[in-house]
């Protein structure tokens, strides 16, 4: 039997053929990464991508400064709370006001204005080299002090207190700041020959000047 096909439904027939022609053409050529032409690429919608709208969890930064928590168990309960009491005030001294710089300690050196814990040590430190003050002005030599801070405190200061005396002997020679090395040889020299010590044997040897028997002199057991 042989089929017969008017003109409306050839024309319908290869309009039919050419979209399935069509349609395996694009199909093959998307499917083998081929490039699409440009005409077919006029005509495709572009694909927008969806944004994520879920919000995302916020990102906990680690505190490298926290302290963790002891570790407790049934026979450790942990250490005791913080129970350090905290520094008492404590009231500068008025106007008029004297202390001993040879006995006063640290808490008392506070209550000087213009005296802090660190300058406290410094001058306790100091005293302690030297066997004690034998007059206020020595506190310009206490490191850091400068003319104003000086100036400052020393209305505050008497000196009531006799200084320690160097050991002078032939084995020991006491350390002090004002000893140098030549002053420790003219001394040794004077002791192993047995000579008196006095200032005119130690002036004698032309190692100590007229400043240093000044500042020696409270501190010779001669």
């Amino acid at each position: 039997m042989r089929l017969r096909f008017n003109k409306s439904d050839r024309v319908v027939l290869i309009l039919l053929v050419v979209l399935i022609l069509s349609y395996v053409l694009y199909s093959g050529i998307t499917a083998k990464g081929l490039p699409i032409p440009t005409e077919v690429q006029d005509t495709i919608p572009p694909v927008v991508a969806k944004r994520d709208t879920v919000p995302q969890a916020p990102i906990e930064k680690e505190n490298s400064k926290s302290t963790p928590a002891p570790i407790r168990t049934d026979r450790y309960p942990g250490p005791p709370p913080d129970t350090k009491r905290p520094e008492a005030y404590l009231p500068k001294l008025k106007p008029g006001a004297t202390i001993d710089l040879n006995t006063a300690d640290t808490t008392l050196l506070k209550r000087v204005p213009g005296i802090g814990s660190s300058f406290a040590r410094r001058i306790v430190k100091y005293r302690e080299l030297l066997g004690g003050y034998y007059v206020v002005e020595q506190l310009q030599e206490v490191y850091g002090m400068d003319r104003e801070r000086y100036n400052a405190i020393y209305p505050y200061f008497t000196v009531g207190t006799a200084v320690r005396p160097l050991t002078l002997s032939i084995d020991s020679i006491s350390y002090h700041p004002y000893l140098s090395w030549r002053h420790k040889r003219a001394l040794r020299r004077l002791l192993e020959e047995e000579h008196p010590l006095d200032w005119s044997h130690l002036m004698g040897t032309g190692d100590f000047t007229r400043d240093d028997s000044l500042r020696l002199a409270p501190y010779m057991p001669f």
